[in-house]
């Protein structure tokens, strides 16, 4: 049986070759179908990773063996939801993907029109969602297509709270607006007395259990603080790791790091501070997805064991506890004298290794994306005031209105 550190760096060097291009499908699909290998392929554009799509995901690999995914290219998501979309770009989108535990494959598609890709990959099951053929994405040609090469179409009915980012989004624009506004406001001498805690609480996605009783859950791999030493075998030279971060909006530089955390040993286990503590940590508006729903995601990034909750300000009692072999912490600024802090000598103290790296997307972190979220909302609350042509009609028509009153 493989070490944990020798599976974990075969699933990195599988991570790495997820990526198709168009000519690589039809030889994948003969070598798979000679193997009996059930494939299922399915579409989207997953901008913001949430718990939706990570159970459909899900879903998706629990009707085949292999789970090829289509992320849409930037120019068909422009063309579907405008100018403001995507948030991030098709690179950053595929590579995350390849993060997941239940994705075998990634290739970029015009969700448009994935035809092509239909007929060269040749399916047994196209995997979509009721929202897909309300909203028209799905048509009768794909329908055609999959029939014609003896496949299936699976529709997933989408329950609420579903994996729409549009929601997403409008929960972090709206907070971050209303901040902007209250300060606005409160800076001007007029208190608009507004509670964003009370108002706009963690977006909670529920615990997303899978339809399939064979599809992959998340949950089951959250779990107590204590109950890692009981559930981890120390005692057979397992070498554990233990990183911690809020997580708070899953983006490609979190992906990364858990990444490089899990090739240092055998069990990685992620501890996210809950809600409780990050709204203490990082103020009121934080988090934006609770802390269920962020557990939920990290554990279907493929590194990852185990995740814990923990409700200090600090991992300190959470290091005390589990006292991990490796510590994985990143190297910035804010850390610079990390070995005088109470984590580095606790760590230190029974014998352990604290290990740093570089930020793995120095330029996009969760307050970058909140902030880009609000931009978007600021341009679509005040667009009558951003209007040149209207602000300069109404201009026009109280210079005529002064000028009547004048005569």
């Amino acid at each position: 049986m493989q070490s944990g550190i020798v599976q974990k760096q075969k699933n990195y060097n599988q991570r790495n070759a997820k990526l198709l291009e168009i000519k690589d499908l039809f030889s994948l699909s003969k070598k798979l179908k000679a193997k009996k290998k059930k494939i299922v392929f399915t579409i989207g554009t997953f901008d913001l990773i949430n718990p939706g799509h990570c159970r459909f995901l899900a879903e998706a690999k629990s009707c085949g063996d292999i789970l090829v995914v289509g992320v849409s290219t930037d120019q068909s998501v422009k063309a579907l939801k405008g100018v403001d979309y995507p948030l991030v770009n098709q690179d950053i989108r595929v590579e995350v993907v390849s993060f997941l535990k239940t994705v075998d494959y990634v290739i970029f598609v015009d969700e448009i029109a994935p035809h092509a890709i239909l007929l060269l990959l040749q399916p047994d099951v196209f995997f979509t969602s009721n929202w897909d053929w309300n909203e028209g994405l799905r048509t009768k040609t794909d329908k055609d297509i999959i029939k014609n090469i003896g496949g299936k179409i699976v529709v997933m009915n989408v329950d609420k709270p579903g994996y729409s980012t549009n929601v997403l989004v409008d929960h972090i624009a709206n907070i971050r607006v209303t901040q902007i506004m209250n300060r606005y406001f409160q800076e001007r001498g007029t208190d608009l007395n507004i509670d964003i805690s009370n108002i706009f609480k963690p977006a909670e996605y529920g615990d997303q259990l899978p339809h399939y009783k064979n599809g992959f859950n998340s949950n089951n791999l959250i779990i107590k603080t204590e109950e890692v030493r009981k559930i981890v075998p120390r005692s057979k030279g397992k070498k554990l790791v233990l990183v911690s971060g809020s997580y708070d909006l899953l983006h490609v530089g979190h992906a990364r790091f858990i990444e490089q955390a899990g090739l240092l040993g055998d069990i990685l286990v992620v501890a996210i501070p809950s809600d409780k503590s990050l709204k203490l940590l990082k103020g009121v508006g934080r988090p934006v997805i609770s802390e269920r729903s962020r557990a939920y995601i990290l554990g279907h990034l493929d590194p990852v064991d185990y995740v814990v909750v923990f409700d200090d300000t600090t991992v300190y009692s959470t290091l005390e506890t589990i006292k991990p072999d490796v510590f994985f912490t990143v190297d910035e600024s804010w850390n610079k004298g990390y070995k005088k802090s109470r984590e580095y000598k606790l760590v230190k103290s029974y014998g352990g290794e604290v290990a740093l790296t570089a930020r793995q997307a120095p330029y996009l972190s969760a307050s970058m994306l909140i902030d880009k979220l609000a931009q978007k909302k600021v341009k679509e609350i005040f667009s009558e005031c951003m209007d040149e042509d209207r602000y300069i009609k109404i201009k026009e028509e109280k210079s005529r209105i002064n000028g009547s009153n004048g005569k």
